[in-house]
């Protein structure tokens, strides 16, 4: 009997477990093709239910019951414009507005009491979440997940870890910024919790804000700018959200804010006195010290050296790059879809153990949970686009050599999609853009022709795992999801050169033998380059979902300045008019 796991708040999705094994799991988003989508997960919820073979669910595991997950189900339309704000589809409030909105926001921060806020969301939601499931033939038995114990269960579940140091960080969730738990044989048991009114994930949000960026989207870019900056301190940021080892609690002393109210006080009392980079570079330092100290910790008091995390903030590769070179540290986990948008994976992972008690003590080692199309079905798409002359295309028994070709021999930049999307943030050779890493022009012209991102923004990469130590620094293990950056080694600065940044960083998947194609291709590459690594970004436009289908892999095509798609066993190519 299988787990079915929602989310259906803000990177709204679902998963199925089994015997703490996943059988498929995705997002709203690919389906409605609007990024981070809000609310309830049919689309999700039908195409995991119709890939059912002979398994029935047991129970819906719900994740979230208070603050955002309950307004969003009682008034969705409240949590789509908050969305759209972050996203700056519409105009940001006036300061007496966010000063309004904040009187708001300090009465749910901390949902206190806790058994009113779980009363209220557990029965609430249960009523709603029910009516919409039975919508889809479905009625099942419902149970609430606390949101960090969800981030919790994703990251402690799919490590394989028997015992680990399971950290959760983020904005808010029910309450909560951030958890520690310690995970033994299956079972969780949380050791402290901090507040929201004191989080690092608000912090760094609102300082994405400050810089004119897009919150909860465009921290990486944030990330990636401070990069570019000498090295800088912004101690005023400690008055905001700092981890205090005495009382081993995350301490705020300016008081609740929410996200761009907060942003507003950065830039009247912080912003002003640094350049963006220099400030950029301050913010991640400043999180980058507070987690460390909070790891070390934890790792010294417990004696657990294995640490497996979850939760927005730690899709920060550079804040994971440093967890995971530490002394301490005996083995790193993070979980692949870190954000809200995993909370539905590890909400059924939870209830799964809770009912079965089978613990996996394997890693997950692909993300390929996804709808794959057979041959005959993209094949109906590229007819349509070719009768209106927009394409052309032919088979090819031979796909992989010939797209390696192109790209090693003709530097070309191809779109490849191939087998079952991927599950998460990062294309992993199903919905991947690939091209030559050794080529600097390369990252210039992938920024020109399809993502159209600041200059600032580097591309990530795949390397062959029989690549890897000789061309990272500090390589201790595989990391197959592009979760933790790597250093490369100067003697190879050049051979990654369109695939790192430019502080001689890279975030790498770490391909061993989980998708064959991909490492087939990467190898005929290989033969070409002498280099078992290429640029591997995913397949979208920036600011839209990675693509899941046949008919919007044709759109990004013709909607880019892309020229050559290789889907299937089929090569496209764009026809030009005019």
């Amino acid at each position: 009997m299988a787990i079915l796991g929602i989310h259906d708040a803000h990177d709204a999705g679902a998963g199925i477990v089994m015997d703490d094994v996943v059988l498929g799991a995705v997002n709203e988003e690919r389906f409605t093709r609007k990024k981070n989508d809000v609310g309830f997960p049919e689309n999700s919820i039908r195409y995991l239910i119709n890939s059912l073979k002979d398994e029935e669910i047991e129970k819906v595991a719900v994740a979230w019951y208070g603050g955002s997950a309950l307004f969003a189900r009682v008034w969705p339309e409240l949590e789509v414009k908050r969305r759209k704000l972050w996203r700056k589809e519409i105009e940001k409030p006036s300061r007496l507005g966010m000063h309004a909105r904040n009187l708001v926001f300090r009465l749910v921060q901390n949902q206190n009491p806790k058994w009113l806020w779980k009363w209220l969301g557990t029965n609430i939601g249960s009523y709603i979440i029910a009516k919409r499931l039975k919508r889809l033939g479905l009625e099942k038995k419902i149970e609430f997940v606390e949101h960090h114990l969800a981030h919790a269960s994703s990251a402690y579940y799919a490590s394989g870890f028997k015992e680990a140091l399971v950290i959760t960080l983020d904005g808010a969730g029910d309450g909560l910024s951030g958890t520690v738990s310690i995970g033994d044989n299956g079972e969780l048991k949380r050791i402290n919790q901090f507040k929201a009114s004191a989080s690092l994930g608000i912090l760094y949000g609102a300082a994405t804000i400050a810089l004119d960026m897009r919150y909860s989207e465009d921290e990486g870019k944030l990330m990636s700018l401070a990069a570019y900056s000498y090295p800088s301190e912004v101690p005023e940021l400690k008055e905001i959200a700092y981890y205090d080892e005495k009382s081993k609690q995350l301490v705020s002393r300016s008081g609740i804010k929410f996200e761009y109210l907060l942003a507003e006080y950065m830039k009247d009392h912080i912003l002003w006195k640094y350049n963006r980079e220099a400030f950029a570079y301050g913010v991640q330092r400043h999180v980058e010290e507070q987690v460390l100290k909070m790891v070390k910790q934890y790792i010294e008091e417990t004696g657990i050296r294995n640490v497996a995390v979850a939760g927005g903030f730690f899709s920060n590769i550079i804040t994971n790059m440093l967890i995971n070179e530490l002394p301490e540290v005996k083995d790193f986990f993070v979980f692949p879809q870190m954000g809200d948008g995993g909370l539905a994976l590890g909400a059924a992972y939870y209830i799964d153990f809770k009912e079965h008690g089978k613990f996996n003590k394997k890693q997950i080692d692909n993300l390929y949970y996804g709808p794959e199309y057979t041959n005959s079905e993209i094949e109906e798409v590229l007819k349509k686009y070719a009768k209106e002359k927009k394409i052309k295309y032919e088979e090819r028994k031979d796909i992989v050599k010939y797209t390696a070709e192109r790209v090693a021999e003709r530097n070309d930049i191809i779109l490849w999609f191939q087998g079952k999307m991927e599950y998460g943030p990062r294309a992993l050779g199903n919905r991947s853009v690939i091209a030559l890493a050794n080529d600097p022009e390369n990252r210039n012209k992938l920024n020109i022709i399809i993502k159209r991102r600041p200059y600032y923004q580097p591309f990530a990469s795949t390397i062959l795992e029989e690549d890897a130590e000789e061309l990272l620094s500090h390589y201790v293990r595989p990391n197959r999801f592009m979760t933790v950056g790597y250093s490369v080694k100067k003697e190879h600065w050049s051979d990654l050169v369109a695939a790192s940044h430019i502080d001689g960083t890279t975030r790498p998947q770490i391909l061993g033998n989980e998708n064959k194609r991909f490492r087939e291709l990467i190898k005929e590459i290989k033969k070409e380059t002498g280099i078992g690594a290429i640029v591997n970004t995913s397949f979208n436009k920036h600011g839209v979902p990675i693509v899941m289908d046949p008919d919007y892999a044709i759109w990004t095509l013709l909607n880019t300045g892309s020229q050559y798609l290789a889907i299937g066993d089929f090569f496209v190519e764009k026809v030009n008019k005019g």
